[in-house]
């Protein structure tokens, strides 16, 4: 049986990693650059397919392009958080929900998808030095006077 103190550390350790994670999805939905960077690591690797790979200056110049210079809303939720601690590192698999809408076109996409992060303890804290998006179910849709037109694209 592992001691009491190395099991608290790796509950905390579990939460403060949740609390990174929730912090990042608040930070994109709110379009705060400064906040999303901090989540990562100098060396981070961001890896969201179709889009490309990035380190984080690219991942923030996409994110300003795409999300942060528009009038687009975003809703990112991130759940069912499978994350195993080693020390100071650590990954996790994510099911993110997430629903965009552009209301210059009125149009939406709705994605399923997961996440696989790998974090490391830093002295600011947990960093995410990995992430990878994988894209599994997409809706693109557009409101219509006569209703929603949707397109389901299996992942």
């Amino acid at each position: 049986m592992v001691d009491i103190e190395s099991r608290i550390a790796r509950l905390e350790a579990e939460s403060d990693i949740r609390r990174l994670k929730a912090r990042y999805l608040n930070a994109c939905d709110a379009k705060d650059v400064a906040a999303i960077r901090a989540c990562f690591t100098a060396d981070a690797v961001i890896d969201f397919p179709p889009i490309g790979e990035f380190d984080v200056d690219g991942l923030i110049g996409v994110f300003t392009q795409m999300a942060v210079s528009t009038p687009i809303t975003d809703v990112h939720q991130g759940h069912n958080g499978e994350i195993e601690v080693d020390g100071d590192d650590a990954t996790a698999r994510w099911n993110l929900g997430f629903a965009t809408y552009d209301p210059r076109e009125r149009s939406f996409r709705l994605l399923a998808s997961f996440y696989h992060d790998r974090y490391r303890r830093t002295a600011e804290g947990w960093r995410i030095c990995y992430t990878r998006s994988e894209p599994r179910a997409v809706v693109d849709g557009k409101l219509a006077e006569d209703g929603i037109k949707a397109d389901w694209i299996a992942g």
